[in-house]
């Protein structure tokens, strides 16, 4: 039945007196287990004390490594700090990229509902807005893999697949990797930044 049909089919029922039949929830939902739900969706564990090891200045080395060709290195500083305290961490990079100045953004979380580690990320480079969510990988908890989708402006692709791969190396270094899914079958790391902590 096309989206015309039935709105014949609910203008003829109330035409004639009718009334349309109740629509079972799929589930009936207690206003204690809202208040549960809502309790457990705030509540800050373990993932979200963990990006506080963040908190303070990096220098940062940005390396371009396309397949291919020489890689590229620039650098920058990051500033990590909350956007709300305990629960949302920014991330703000200042410096080079590719012999230009470069600013980039990023808010970084924990989902308690989907479970997922998220991030959403801009840069002055474009107007895109890059969002992925994925999860801790290893039994250390020091390695975290988020997936989502590049409009990749330069070649014309459209929700083109990428992968984030976070490691923790030490309290003092951190390094991000982007990956490409679009090259070959396993996809490529296309960027790489190093953080080491300001003395």
């Amino acid at each position: 039945m096309t989206l015309s049909q039935a709105m014949a089919v609910v203008i003829a029922v109330l035409a004639l007196g009718g009334s349309m039949p109740e629509q079972t929830p799929a589930e009936q939902v207690t206003m204690e287990q809202v208040m549960a739900r809502m309790k457990e969706a705030a509540q800050l564990g373990p993932h979200h004390k963990a990006l506080a090891r963040y908190l303070g200045n990096w220098d940062v080395e940005i390396a371009v490594v396309m397949p291919g060709a020489p890689t590229q290195r620039s650098k920058g500083t990051a500033v990590y700090s909350w956007a709300i305290d305990g629960r949302w961490l920014t991330q703000r990079i200042t410096g080079q990229f590719m012999g230009a100045p470069y600013e980039g953004f990023a808010l970084i979380g924990f989902d308690n509902y989907a479970k997922n580690h998220v991030a959403v990320a801009v840069s002055s480079m474009d107007t895109a807005m890059i969002m992925t969510r994925g999860l801790v990988v290893d039994p250390a908890h020091k390695v975290r893999t988020l997936y989502g989708t590049l409009d990749e402006y330069t070649t014309g692709e459209l929700h083109k697949p990428l992968k984030v791969v976070l490691r923790d190396e030490s309290d003092a270094r951190h390094v991000m990797e982007i990956w490409d899914l679009g090259i070959g079958e396993t996809g490529a790391k296309v960027l790489e930044y190093t953080f080491t902590r300001q003395q």
